[in-house]
C-alpha cells in the first residue's frame, strides 16, 4: 500500500496480492463493494477513485486518522460499527448490491460452517517443520480439534433447525470486520479493508466481529451489538439466537486464522505485505495469540 499525490489530492494506491494458490480477486471484491457503498451514500469508508484490474492496483481516498487501541473501545465506538452494518443492510443498499458476489468463505448452513472450519483445521494438521515452536503449534491444534468436535456435537444438539437448511435471509457483510480494520477520524470511525466483502450469513459477521485478536471487543458488548445489527432482519430474535448458537464456530475459525503463519503458502503473502518480518518471531507471537483467543472462547 502506497500514499500518492495526484493534482494536489492525497490518495492511497493499494497493490493486491496474487498467487496461484489463492484465486480470490481481492481488487474486484473491494472496489465493487466500495462503489456500491458510494452509490448508497455511505461515507464512513474510503471513496473509490480508480482501478487497474490488469496490474491489480486500486486507488482510493486517503483517510486521515489513527488506529484505536483495545482499551479505547467503548459503547460509542461499538455502536458506530453496529450502525455501519445496519446501513449496509437497509433495503435500498441491498438493491444496489444485488449483483455483488458472496463474501470470501461465505456459508449459509450450519453444515457448511462446520465444513469450513474442518478444512482449516485439516490444513493446520500438516504444519511442517521440526523446530520446537512448530511442534508446540501442532500440539495446540490437536487440543483445538478435540474441542471443536465437542462444540459441533453441542451445536447440533441445541439447534432448533435442520443443520443442512440454507440460510435465506443473508446479509451484506464487510467481512474481516472489526476495529483492526478501522481508523478514528475527525468525523468518527472510518472502516477499511473490504477484500473479502460480499453476501454472507449474519451470524458469521457477528462472530467474526468479536473474534479477531488484534483489537479484541469485550464480551460485555455482545448483546448490544446483536440488538443493533440484527434489527435489519424480518426476524431479529431468530437471527440473534442463531448468532449465539454459532459463535464457537467463528471463535474456532479465528484460532485457525491466527495460526496461518505456520502454513508455507500464507508466509508468501506475509512477505508480500512486509518483506522485513521475522518468521520465527511471528510464529511465536501468533501461537501465543491463538492460545489467548482459545481461552476466551467460553466468555460469550
Amino acid at each position: 500500500m502506497f500514499t500518492v499525490v495526484a493534482d494536489g489530492r492525497k490518495l492511497v494506491a493499494k497493490w493486491y496480492f496474487r498467487h496461484a494458490t489463492d484465486q480470490r480477486d481481492r481488487l474486484k471484491a473491494e472496489y465493487a463493494f466500495l462503489c456500491c457503498l458510494k452509490q448508497a451514500g455511505i461515507t464512513c469508508v474510503p471513496q473509490p477513485v480508480a482501478c487497474d484490474a490488469k496490474r491489480g492496483i486500486g486507488i482510493y481516498e486517503f483517510v486521515d486518522g489513527r488506529k484505536l487501541s483495545a482499551d479505547e473501545i467503548d459503547t460509542g465506538y461499538v455502536d458506530q460499527a453496529a450502525e455501519f452494518f445496519f446501513m449496509l443492510n437497509k433495503p435500498g443498499t441491498h438493491q444496489l448490491a444485488r449483483d455483488l458476489p458472496n463474501a470470501s468463505e461465505a456459508c449459509f448452513s450450519i453444515r457448511d460452517h462446520f465444513s469450513m472450519v474442518d478444512a482449516r483445521i485439516d490444513r493446520l494438521n500438516s504444519i511442517p517443520g521440526n523446530q520446537p515452536i512448530e511442534a508446540a503449534a501442532r500440539a495446540f491444534v490437536e487440543e483445538l480439534q478435540e474441542n471443536w468436535q465437542s462444540q459441533k456435537t453441542r451445536i447440533l444438539r441445541a439447534a432448533k433447525f435442520n443443520p443442512d437448511d440454507v440460510m435465506q435471509e443473508r446479509c451484506l457483510s464487510p467481512s474481516d470486520f472489526g476495529f483492526h480494520n478501522a481508523l478514528l477520524t475527525a468525523r468518527g470511525i472510518s472502516f477499511l479493508d473490504f477484500e473479502y466483502a460480499g453476501w454472507d450469513d449474519p451470524a458469521k459477521m457477528a462472530g467474526d466481529f468479536f473474534s479477531p485478536p488484534a483489537i479484541h471487543v469485550d464480551a460485555a458488548y455482545w448483546e448490544r451489538f446483536l440488538d443493533i445489527t440484527m434489527r435489519y432482519s424480518t426476524d431479529p430474535e431468530y437471527m440473534k439466537a442463531r448468532a449465539r448458537l454459532l459463535l464457537p464456530v467463528f471463535q474456532t475459525k479465528w484460532c485457525c486464522i491466527i495460526l496461518n503463519d505456520f502454513l508455507p503458502d500464507f508466509a508468501l503473502r506475509r512477505r508480500f505485505a512486509d518483506a522485513t518480518f521475522d518468521d520465527e518471531v511471528r510464529k511465536k507471537e501468533q501461537l501465543a495469540k491463538a492460545k489467548q483467543a482459545y481461552a476466551r472462547m467460553s466468555l460469550l
